[in-house]
């Protein structure tokens, strides 16, 4: 487990992660993108193949935050398209 330190805007805005290693999941597809009272809903799919060749996506990420946060997503997005 790897541990640091991220700051925020202020000073006092200072929170320490803990990181256990959680593997990262493959995505395929957006299938919800809503906002509910500054709430902002993602849910993230990866296609696979039954047996018989059929596709489907199974749901493998659902991500529930507050607006400001969805924005700074955004932003930290846009940086990396800057690359």
């Amino acid at each position: 487990m790897s541990e640091r330190s991220v700051s925020g805007r202020a000073p006092d805005d200072v929170v320490v992660l803990f990181d256990q290693g959680t593997p990262p999941l493959h995505v395929d597809l957006v299938t919800e993108l809503d906002e509910v009272d500054g709430i902002i809903r993602i849910s993230f799919a990866a296609i696979t193949q039954d047996g018989d060749g059929t596709k489907k996506a199974d749901i493998v990420a659902r991500l529930r935050m507050k607006k400001e946060i969805a924005w700074e997503l955004c932003r930290e997005l846009k940086k990396c398209d800057a690359l």
